[in-house]
């Protein structure tokens, strides 16, 4: 999210300042970004108070994206209360030691808990339901932070995959196989909820919790987002048993449809559909897109073999 957000704010002229932990990884992203327009990258730790202090020397306003998500979340509880908690605490201490003007607060609709489908489109005042480590500490961020005493401004974010091939590397922790087919989803395209977050900057949306969706046209199921994805890439769409069936009200997971009206009339941010999506998938896989159907089945039984469910499913059938 954070890479589609700074080339839209250094658009609208605003000078920018970027804290993350340095890795290899952030440092090619930095690298690339950099190449296009300049802006400040500062490296520090968001457990580290002195780190955040220091970052956030001369900032009227902050956009707080950083999080440990699923899966790593769950095989690492503590270090998930440690950034995603803690260190949201480090930001609003350092954020009323130096005087911020607004933070923006990123949070997921995560924690809404298992959604079943049933019922209306997601709001903002809907019951909040922690289910794991993940949703559990964004609970308790998201009340730190309006307890905090500063002007802040909270965006629950919808499901907005990156338009990449990381689908193939992240289905070796079975995650999504995990996602019923039925399962209503709402998505959003990566660069919309940049857009958010930029026009959040300047719009007049202090003391409001947000949903950040893709809007009417772009709700579908889970099982129709696979589909498109999985044929763009040249893979085509895995057997349905590969994908948990769901017996309980537990099995569902935490996408759904979002009510977005107020968001959408403060932040004026949905513009692109999963067609979009499609085509930027398209154009990242570029030349891979015609090597793909030569290793087709090899990709197959790889992702078929990271699935919990299909040989189980499968004999069952039989």
């Amino acid at each position: 999210m954070g890479e589609n957000t700074v080339p839209q704010i250094l658009d609208r002229g605003h000078e920018l300042r970027c804290f993350d932990l340095r890795t290899k990884r952030t440092l090619r992203t930095e690298k690339r970004l950099s190449k296009e327009r300049a802006f400040e990258t500062f490296w520090g730790d968001i457990r580290s108070y002195e780190d955040v202090r220091r970052a956030m020397e001369r900032i009227e306003c902050v956009i707080h994206l950083a999080a440990i998500i699923p899966p790593m979340s769950e095989e690492d509880p503590d270090l998930t209360w440690s950034v995603n908690v803690e260190g949201t605490t480090n930001i609003i201490n350092a954020a009323r030691e130096v005087g911020v003007k607004k933070i923006i607060y990123t949070s997921s609709i995560g924690t809404y808990g298992h959604c079943t489908g049933r019922g209306p489109p997601k709001t903002a005042q809907d019951p909040q339901v922690a289910i794991d480590t993940y949703s559990k500490t964004k609970i308790e961020a998201e009340r730190r932070v309006r307890e905090s005493g500063l002007p802040w401004t909270i965006l629950r974010l919808g499901a907005g995959p990156s338009p990449n091939y990381e689908w193939i590397s992240r289905a070796t922790d079975s995650e999504i196989f995990k996602i019923p087919l039925d399962q209503r989803m709402e998505f959003i395209h990566p660069r919309d909820v940049g857009l958010a977050l930029t026009n959040a900057i300047e719009a007049d949306t202090i003391g409001r919790i947000l949903l950040i969706g893709g809007g009417e046209r772009c709700r579908m199921t889970y099982g129709e987002f696979v589909q498109r994805t999985f044929e763009a890439m040249g893979i085509g769409m895995l057997p349905e048993s590969a994908f948990i069936v769901p017996e309980r009200d537990e099995d569902y997971y935490h996408t759904d449809f979002m009510d977005t009206a107020e968001a959408q009339a403060l932040l004026r941010f949905q513009t692109r559909t999963l067609d979009d999506y499609i085509n930027d998938l398209k154009q990242q896989l570029g030349v891979k897109r015609h090597f793909i159907p030569l290793v087709k089945r090899y990709v197959r039984r790889r992702l078929l073999a990271s699935s919990p469910y299909y040989r189980k499913n499968t004999e069952k059938s039989e």
